[in-house]
């Protein structure tokens, strides 16, 4: 029975290496969004989570661009 187990043709490399890297991100994942949950409990904000996405077809507003002369 543990011969069956323990055959290397059960364990894929690839496949477990995959399983970590899925693991991995999960885990940071969590931990950052447990994070930014911590930061707003506190009535902190985060700047970069308020930042508006960009939307093709949006255009920002316009702004005057003053040149000085120069001397």
């Amino acid at each position: 029975m543990e011969g069956m187990v323990l055959e290397t043709q059960f364990f894929n490399p690839t496949i477990a290496a995959a399983g970590l890297a899925v693991l991995l991100a999960v885990a940071i994942g969590g931990l950052l969004f447990s994070y930014v949950a911590d930061e707003e409990a506190k009535g902190r904000q985060i700047d970069w989570l308020e930042e508006p996405l960009a939307v093709p077809g949006e255009y920002g507003q316009a702004q005057e661009i003053k040149l000085k002369k120069a001397a």
